[in-house]
């Protein structure tokens, strides 16, 4: 039998003492710890991560919320996975995270990220710009969107060329070509409404299409909105009096074509496989060779405008067409600076091309 303490040598606790010390212990476990860990756990949620830059993060269906954990991680955009996992399962946030391609702003908390996931869309932004033609559309695209196929894309968009408004747009990142491409036609039909009217075609003298297939030619030949008009108007007087208009856009079109491999097959298609990623779709250096290729698109050779329109312009420049400026001038050319330079004769614009563009 173990011998007992002298109680005047050492302070010893009654039974009744001990259990009293032991329920102010456990009332001190219970009551005090918690609040400081739900404080501890609070911030650590609602602290911002250290990332510095957006991420773009796909989440894919089916994926468990520790495979979205492990991703946001691997990408620097969470401080902890299993605080995010902890987070997003006690708030039953799981049950709701979106499959879709996400732009993560630097500094994001838990809370704000698993709040982002709630609401993914699968969409991605996309600028497509004034003046680029089918092909180029296609190769962003391509690259932008998993189901876009560059020739399946070439193949529905190309006998739209023209009427696809250059705008910014946010598709569903599992697009296909077709969705994107009645899309933006659809934005074409809502943009230019007011531009076609039978009276404004009928004061012009223009069919809707002839007026794209120009403001193609002026998007691509003119930088400056104050020049557009004024070369819209001229191209507009050579086409009615039945000159060539000796747009070199125009030739540009076909020569990338040529450079590639790619003269202009029945059905518009130039092959994947024969484009590289440096293409120049709007070649400067011209040569004398392409520049008397004999085909629908050489308005140097060609009497009237080519077939089809050579881009998809912007509003600024199907507007300059519609309200294009009556001058007397003849010829344009634009120099290397971008500046236009005008000329009433041949003569004047001959020399025109000694002084600016030699």
């Amino acid at each position: 039998m173990p011998e007992e303490l002298d109680p005047q040598k050492y302070h010893v606790l009654s039974p009744k003492k001990k259990r009293a010390v032991f329920v102010l212990l456990a009332a001190m476990v219970f009551l005090v710890l918690p609040p400081l860990l739900y404080i501890y756990y609070d911030f650590a949620i609602n602290r911002p991560s250290q990332t510095e830059d957006e991420v773009t993060i796909q989440i894919n269906k089916g994926e468990s919320v520790y495979d979205i954990a492990g991703i946001l991680y691997d990408h620097d955009v969470l401080n902890s996975k299993y605080l995010f996992t902890l987070y997003v399962l006690a708030t039953n946030k799981d049950k709701n995270i979106q499959a879709g391609v996400y732009m993560v702003p630097p500094g994001m908390s838990i809370v704000e990220l698993a709040d982002l996931l709630q609401y993914g869309t699968n969409d991605q932004k996309v600028t497509l710009l004034e003046g680029w033609r089918v092909e180029e559309y296609a190769r962003l695209l391509s690259k932008t969107f998993g189901d876009v196929d560059y020739e399946a894309f070439v193949s529905y968009a190309k006998p739209s060329e023209g009427f696809l408004f250059p705008d910014t747009y946010e598709f569903r990142y599992d697009s296909k070509e077709k969705d994107i491409v009645e899309a933006m036609k659809s934005n074409f039909e809502a943009k230019t409404a007011g531009l076609f009217g039978a009276e404004v075609l009928d004061s012009l003298g223009l069919t809707q299409k002839e007026v794209v297939i120009l403001a193609s030619i002026v998007e691509r030949e003119v930088r400056d909105k104050s020049d557009k008009a004024v070369v819209a108007g001229i191209l507009t007087k050579r086409y009615k009096q039945g000159m060539t208009l000796g747009a070199d856009a125009t030739t540009q079109y076909m020569a990338a074509l040529l450079r590639v491999g790619c003269e202009m097959a029945s059905d518009g298609i130039c092959p994947s496989d024969n484009l590289e990623e440096g293409v120049d779709w709007w070649p400067n250096d011209l040569t004398q060779e392409e520049i008397a290729y004999d085909n629908p698109f050489n308005t140097r050779k060609v009497v009237g405008l080519p077939p089809e329109p050579i881009c998809n312009p912007g509003l600024e420049s199907i507007g300059a067409v519609v309200k294009s400026v009556p001058t007397q001038y003849n010829y344009y050319l634009t120099d290397k600076d971008g500046i236009t330079h005008y000329a009433v004769t041949l003569e004047e614009h001959n020399s025109n091309i000694y002084t600016y563009l030699r």
